[in-house]
């Protein structure tokens, strides 16, 4: 059975906000909202280092670390646990989904989830422009939302909006109970974390850090399940390969000046 994961690799993440940028055009996310965020550790606003800077001759111990954050689509999915009208739900393939028509505005799920990543529409949604973006449909004022996997683009064989669009290729979707599948292999072989995995929540979204991977390894908008030809085992990041620890550790090249 299909169950959809997500890895970000946080040593390929630039900090672009690419991510959040496609997600609210994709979902056509109101203004003020935002379904896909991307944190920094030094501080409440993003963008901010860590650490001080150079005084007095000494060296400065400035740090960015980007922590990109959405939806973590958890297999024991809080927020399905506690919805008293069966309005959020989990998929067959493990994506988590809000059903508008039943959600009666309670958020009991935003107090569930432990990952700050539902939003709730106090006020009629507005748009720029008013029409709104993207092939999602408005959502009511009263109802809380999320990041859905862009399980409409899935539906189709497409991968989510943040994974297309991200410039450092930092983002790998796929399934997760296929062993061959590049996010599956990328999360047997790397050193990934799950957020605040002492919950016991097991979420879907898996961060790589300390050793940057080849990243996300084709060009498109496929699905790594719809593509003609599968990657080869060096695109896929095979650790075997020669090919795939040199994309892993050589210099980024950033063309010509």
């Amino acid at each position: 059975m299909t169950n959809y994961g997500l890895v970000i690799d946080q040593e390929r993440c630039i900090g672009c906000h690419s991510c959040a940028m496609s997600c609210k055009q994709e979902n056509n996310v109101p203004m003020g909202q935002a379904w896909n965020r991307v944190l920094t550790v030094g501080g409440d606003h993003i963008d901010t280092p860590e650490g001080s800077y150079p005084e007095d001759g000494d060296d400065g111990t400035l740090e960015m670390s980007y922590q990109p954050t959405a939806c973590q689509h958890c297999e024991n999915a809080p927020c399905v646990k506690v919805c008293p009208v069966n309005a959020t739900y989990k998929r067959d393939d493990g994506i988590v989904e809000i059903d508008y028509d039943k959600c009666i505005g309670c958020r009991y799920c935003m107090a569930a989830c432990p990952y700050n990543a539902r939003v709730f529409n106090w006020d009629e949604p507005q748009h720029l422009p008013e029409e709104g973006t993207g092939d999602v449909e408005e959502r009511p004022q009263g109802v809380v939302e999320k990041c859905t996997f862009c399980s409409h683009r899935v539906e189709e064989g497409l991968d989510p909006a943040c994974v297309v669009n991200c410039p450092a290729d930092a983002r790998i979707f796929g399934d997760l109970d296929d062993d061959g599948s590049t996010v599956s292999q990328y999360v047997a072989e790397y050193d990934t974390n799950q957020l605040l995995d002492e919950k016991g929540t097991d979420p879907k979204t898996y961060y790589i850090q300390g050793e940057m991977s080849p990243g996300r390894p084709w060009k498109g908008k496929e699905l790594e399940s719809e593509l003609d030809e599968q990657p080869t085992a060096e695109e896929a990041g095979d650790p075997d390969s020669e090919k795939s620890m040199q994309g892993a550790t050589a210099d980024p090249v950033w063309g010509d000046d």
